[in-house]
């Protein structure tokens, strides 16, 4: 069995890299019988089914499977193979912070990130007063598009950051886009999500040319402010462009609300079917096709809106309030829209409205400004 150097009951969700090498995997898979890690770690190629990739259930907290992996890495790709009741096959981590573009979605990887890596610039921003809010709400893949030399490309966080000089001279002070989770079709205006913690590919730059003529754009905006340059590595991952983003709204004042959806998963697909390698029956659990059973869900579905969360289970609320304070932790965000609250109420009569006092008293706990 792996290795639980570094695993505690504290120990967080999804793959978190360690102080002095290596990175922790934490799954939630209660009716699963198998649950392994696999990937590249430090160039090494760990795949299968063997009793050295196989996380231990149970060891600190009921229904979760953990795990150490020496010698991961920040960009190492990994997954995980989940064996339960009603199969087996790969599932990509629900707190990935990034997808590989190896492959094609939705068969891709997860990549190892970390959560602290970017270079800040914002200590001294204040959220301004709801009272004096003008916000600005917009879908960052239309946003900033060159039709002439890119028709039919989406728009960028980075394409984004180019116009925040224009967005500053409207007088805006909030910024709020279209949620940027990844999503299951594309193009989309974000509200089929299936990975919730990860940012959209189309909204990433990964070309490192390309990446070179932002950074200098980046650059530029924060010397008009006293800061000191960035480097190339600085913005390579998606989470540190989407990072940058929220880092020089901030810088030249503007504060930055997300656009979460907690109502449900996934929609505007055949059936509103959820690819086989995400959330949906993550633990590979029996029953097939009674959503009751998929582990995050349930069969109180939006119709052509996706499946609805399961709230009354504590670990599925805790998954999205783990969410929002990803957003706030990880990547300043200011405070939140939320998607159809209404909805969320109607399909979980005995345990919404119960979830979104939680969720707002958590929030607020963290950061008292929201």
């Amino acid at each position: 069995m792996i290795s639980q150097a570094h695993i505690s009951s504290n120990t967080p969700m999804g793959a978190n890299l360690v102080d002095g090498g290596g990175a922790t995997f934490v799954a939630w898979a209660p009716s699963a019988t198998h649950v392994y890690i696999n990937g590249s770690f430090g160039g090494t190629v760990k795949s299968g089914q063997t009793d050295d990739l196989l996380l231990a259930k149970d060891a600190y907290v009921k229904g979760y499977w953990t795990g150490f992996m020496a010698d991961a890495r920040e960009g190492d790709p990994y997954r995980f193979y989940v064996v339960g009741p009603g199969g087996s096959d790969y599932k990509r981590d629900p707190y990935a912070r990034e997808l590989s573009t190896a492959a094609t979605f939705p068969n891709c990887e997860c990549l190892i990130r970390s959560a602290t890596a970017y270079p800040w610039h914002d200590s001294a921003f204040v959220t301004p007063d709801f009272s004096n809010m003008i916000i600005y709400q917009l879908h960052v893949g239309t946003y900033n598009l060159d039709v002439q030399t890119s028709p039919h490309v989406a728009s960028t966080f980075l394409d984004v950051i180019g116009k925040i000089p224009y967005l500053v001279a409207l007088g805006v002070n909030v910024l709020q886009p279209l949620p940027i989770d990844e999503v299951e079709t594309d193009p989309s205006m974000g509200y089929n999500g299936a990975d919730l913690f990860s940012p959209d590919f189309p909204y990433i730059i990964t070309n490192s040319a390309a990446l070179n003529g932002y950074l200098t754009t980046i650059n530029a905006l924060l010397a008009a402010k006293g800061f000191g340059p960035m480097r190339l590595q600085d913005i390579t991952s998606g989470p540190s462009q989407l990072k940058a983003l929220v880092d020089l709204c901030h810088v030249y004042g503007i504060a930055v609300a997300f656009d979460v959806v907690y109502n449900h998963a996934g929609g505007f697909t055949v059936n509103n079917a959820l690819d086989d390698w995400c959330i949906y029956y993550w633990d590979r659990g029996k029953n097939l096709g009674n959503n009751n059973d998929s582990l995050y869900f349930t069969d109180q579905d939006r119709g052509t809106g996706g499946l609805s969360f399961a709230l009354w289970n504590n670990d599925v609320r805790q998954f999205l309030i783990n969410n929002a304070l990803y957003y706030i932790g990880e990547f300043h965000v200011d405070g939140f829209r939320y998607d159809e609250i209404s909805d969320l109420i109607d399909m979980n009569r005995d345990s919404g409205w119960s979830f979104c006092c939680h969720l707002t008293d958590t929030l607020r706990y963290v950061k008292p400004r929201l």
